[in-house]
């Protein structure tokens, strides 16, 4: 099901964005790629669990090889989104520092969950895997986390100090854009955080490592709707807006308001080069 709903919103991206960058579209291809490979690892896993060792609880005391690459394929997945959105918040806040601290807590995460990859593959049994890495793995997920929420809170304060208050339409789209930036954010932001509480609550009983083979899909769907959002903020009406104009009497000392209703047109056709712009700057 996540393998479909991420390729169903590849399709749409594709076909309603077909002029985004080329390298937009080799991101989210690698993405697709790395969720498949994904896929395919975990299937694997719960093949390994439940139908090789059904009844056998001596199997859950390693992880099979599937498993240790769903760790490799969650951390390339990760760093391509993340990667991504420090892009995005590049091109919105013009500046080089958030983005660039972004891009450091990208590169430590994944560099950790590249060496946790090694150690896993190695590792005789996950009770001790999971004991003497105790601080790897914490800090994995805490780096990950603090990577999620700077680029959200970054990107929503860039977006909010753009805000204006003059022209409805605008408003209306940058607040349809500060919405979904959150939703689609914090969504990842709030997975996290359940792994690491489980991860350090409860160790033992493996609900971690469930919640954690759903962290690349997730990462991956939040990239996705994302883009395709530009759909949904695109649909505020343009056909027209009010304006407030003053226009003084005879007399010079009252004043009234007039509403002004202008019908705003845009033909395209007509001029090919004016509205042209790159998709994947939205």
């Amino acid at each position: 099901m996540p393998l479909r709903l991420s390729c169903r919103s590849d399709l749409c991206l594709l076909c309603k964005f077909p002029n985004d960058h080329r390298a937009m579209k080799l991101t989210v291809a690698a993405v697709l790629a790395s969720q498949i490979a994904h896929v395919i690892c975990v299937s694997a896993t719960l093949w390994n669990a439940v139908v090789s060792g059904y009844g056998n609880p001596l199997t859950l005391l390693i992880f099979p090889l599937g498993a240790d690459a769903v760790i490799l394929f969650t951390a390339i997945t990760g760093g391509l989104v993340e990667s991504s959105f420090a892009f995005r918040l590049w091109k919105l806040s013009k500046s080089l520092t958030l983005p660039l601290i972004s891009l450091a807590l990208c590169l430590l995460t994944q560099s950790i969950a590249l060496a946790m990859t090694v150690k896993a593959f190695v590792m005789t049994s996950l009770v001790t895997f999971a004991t003497d890495e105790n601080i790897l793995i914490t800090l994995s997920f805490t780096s990950r986390l603090v990577c999620e929420l700077t680029l959200t809170q970054s990107m929503v304060w860039y977006l909010r100090k753009q805000r204006s208050s003059t022209f409805s339409r605008t408003t209306t789209k940058i607040d349809r854009m500060v919405l979904w930036t959150l939703e689609t954010g914090l969504i990842t932001s709030l997975v996290v955080v359940f792994i690491m509480s489980f991860f350090l609550a409860m160790k033992q009983n493996y609900i971690w490592i469930g919640m954690y083979a759903i962290l690349a899909t997730v990462n991956a769907n939040s990239l996705l709707a994302s883009l395709n959002g530009r759909l949904i903020i695109r649909s505020v009406p343009n056909d027209s807006f009010n304006m407030n104009t003053l226009s003084s009497l005879s007399g010079g000392r009252s004043r009234r308001t007039q509403s002004v209703v202008i019908n705003v047109t845009q033909t395209v056709a007509n001029a090919p080069g004016v509205f042209k712009y790159d998709e994947s700057e939205v």
